[in-house]
């Protein structure tokens, strides 16, 4: 029996898989694509079992080659580009790749004599490509994804073939994607947001819409036809700020918010909008989504994570982290060259993720564990000052992290990124008329440009700029 990659070329040959600035590739042209870059990395050197790092921006190219991998049985590793280059050894040396693909030999140093293939050079390779393609099967490794690293040192956590499929099952049985759809690949491949959205097209035999670099949101909605999208609070707060990114958003099927907590007055606005809105929750080790709202959900569902899109996966341990399990769930971390199993307990993962169910079995995720702090013997959950923060009038988003302090231990202090100047006292006044002293920043401080509109803060990097300043 063909093996389900295979079944898919075949079963949407003519359709779109993915679209970009160059036009469009159809299922059966990618996976001819997909056969040259397997062709490639055969000669390179690597084997079914090996994995492929992968250097490169987010387009064609790219999702050629992780579908290439996947036709070689070998497991592609997205590195991240914004790395420095020591940031890259780094990625490379948890990785132990058998090759690293790059846009050309100029673009890449040495890395440790990791053999360079040249995305231009794979993509010469015969496309009939005759290896002996293995079985696929769902237990073997697909990806390797870091971890977000919010309040740790990133950890590459090594994705199967099956938790994907089962992802994007699960997913499509809640926000449909069908022939003639287009989910716009608004965040990076080497997230595991980026690559849920291939999984999630694939099986659905919609296409991946790539935009161009540096291109507008509202606009490359528009020239991919994008019909869904996945965005981050930053991205979704940019669009709403503009008439051209109002009229794009109300003009898609589903608009799926994740990395981190959307601010209550954001999601109020979309609504008000009538923008398709999904709040969801997951994470690395699940290959993305593990609850999320249905399509047409009232305001008082999409303040919540939504429900598990598998029943039976979540639930909330006794001091409230929240617990998962399911088909979904990653094969280990790689270390020194090695998959590491997770640890369960009784079967379930623990997520480090503080959280409750309501009556209606939907998601309320209160914050990280490890990023809760004391001060002055008092608990402070981080991510609560965040929510109040992101009330006030203007003020796009807040992180707070701790501060040494010689009495209290710690006292909080928080960066704010705002749309017009909102002042440290005006911040504290408000926070006054709902918290309790203890939980008022001390300082107030502008929103660092290098944050960007990632998935999620780093918020130890944050905290290492707080010591840093006077």
């Amino acid at each position: 029996m063909p093996d389900r990659l295979e079944q898919i070329a075949r079963q949407y040959a003519g359709h779109p898989a993915v679209i970009g600035p160059e036009g469009s590739v159809s299922f059966d042209e990618w996976w001819g694509r997909a056969g040259s870059v397997a062709a490639g990395l055969e000669r390179a050197g690597v084997r079914p079992g090996g994995r492929v790092a992968v250097l490169l921006p987010n387009g064609i190219e790219h999702a050629a080659v992780l579908l290439g991998c996947l036709r070689l049985g070998a497991a592609a590793c997205p590195v991240d580009m914004r790395l420095p280059a020591q940031g890259v050894a780094g990625a490379l040396r948890q990785l132990g790749p058998a090759a690293l693909v790059t846009g050309g030999s100029e673009s890449a140093p040495g890395y440790g004599g990791i053999p360079h293939v040249a995305v231009a050079d794979l993509m010469k390779a015969a496309a009939g490509w005759a290896g002996s393609e293995p079985a696929h099967e769902d237990e073997r490794p697909a990806t390797v994804v870091f971890t977000s690293g919010s309040s740790g040192e990133p950890k590459p956590a090594v994705l199967t073939l099956g938790s994907h499929w089962a992802n994007a099952a699960a997913s499509n049985a809640n926000i449909p994607v069908r022939p003639g759809d287009c989910w716009l690949l608004s965040l990076p491949f080497h997230h595991v947001s980026g690559q849920g959205t291939l999984f999630r097209c694939m099986l659905g035999g919609g296409a991946v819409g790539v935009p161009t670099p540096g291109q507008d949101l509202a606009e490359a909605i528009r020239h991919c036809g994008a019909t869904h999208v996945s965005l981050v609070a930053t991205q979704l707060g940019r669009l709403l700020a503009s008439d051209a990114g109002r009229s794009a958003l109300q003009g898609l099927k589903a608009v799926l918010l994740g990395g981190s907590a959307i601010p209550e007055p954001l999601i109020r606005e979309a609504v008000a909008c009538r923008v398709p809105i999904h709040t969801t929750y997951g994470l690395t080790e699940t290959a993305s989504q593990v609850t999320t709202t249905e399509p047409g959900a009232g305001l008082d569902t999409l303040l919540t994570s939504g429900r598990p899109l598998t029943r039976g996966t979540v639930r909330i341990a006794d001091d409230g982290e929240i617990l998962v399990r399911g088909d979904t769930l990653f094969a280990g971390y790689l270390r020194n060259g090695r998959i590491e199993p997770p640890v369960l307990h009784g079967g379930w993962f623990a997520t480090g993720d503080l959280g409750s169910m309501d009556e209606a079995g939907r998601l309320g995720v209160s914050g990280r564990r490890d990023s809760r702090f004391v001060s002055g013997g008092e608990n402070i959950q981080p991510e609560e000052i965040e929510r109040h923060l992101c009330a006030v009038s203007g003020v796009i988003e807040a992180v707070v992290v701790p501060v040494a302090d010689d009495e209290y231990g710690a006292r909080p202090a928080a960066f704010i990124r705002t749309e017009r100047p909102v002042s440290g006292e005006a911040l504290a006044a408000r926070l006054a008329e709902r918290l309790p002293r203890f939980k008022i920043p001390v300082r107030f401080l502008p929103w660092p440009e290098e944050a960007g509109a990632r998935m999620k803060v780093d918020r130890r990097r944050l905290a290492g700029m707080l010591r840093e300043k006077p």
